[in-house]
């Protein structure tokens, strides 16, 4: 079965993209979730004359992430402070939640599928690298320091 794909779809293509699928694979998953339509002649057509403003969407979104991405990068640190045992290892540990929560209080607004930590949990005291990806195509690396509370 012949669909036009809406949006990026990795392993198949990308937006505007005239593929063949199985066609339960279309009509159970691709067309209901919105992410391709069939492929006939007048919904080629049709989106023929939507993939401009489609673009115009996706460079708007890029430029959105990108600018998101630099007070990020401004920030270039942030610090948390956790209850520490003896040998400097956290009680309990630091996730995506704590990270989110400090950088909404320096004003940034940030999205909980946005943040990657790419060694999991933080369990320990000190600096870690954590990767803030707002697009697929915008990704900046920052620091999180976990330090001791009285």
């Amino acid at each position: 079965m012949e669909v036009i794909l809406l949006s990026k779809i990795d392993k198949l293509g990308d937006s505007g993209a005239i593929i063949n699928v199985k066609s339960g694979y279309a009509r159970n998953f691709l067309i209901p979730k919105g992410k391709a339509i069939l492929a006939n002649k007048k919904n080629i057509e049709s989106f023929e004359a939507q993939r401009i403003a489609l673009e115009k969407e996706n460079i708007s979104k890029f430029l959105i992430a990108q600018s998101r991405a630099e007070k990020i990068k401004k920030l270039s640190s942030i610090k948390i402070s956790s209850k520490v045992g003896k040998e400097g290892k956290i009680f309990g540990s630091v996730g995506i939640r704590n990270i989110i929560k400090e950088i909404m209080l320096l004003g940034v607004k940030v999205n909980k599928k946005e943040i990657r930590l790419p060694n999991g949990l933080l369990r320990q005291v000190g600096e870690h690298i954590v990767v803030f990806q707002p697009h697929r195509k915008v990704s900046i690396d920052f620091i999180v320091n976990i330090i001791a509370k009285n």
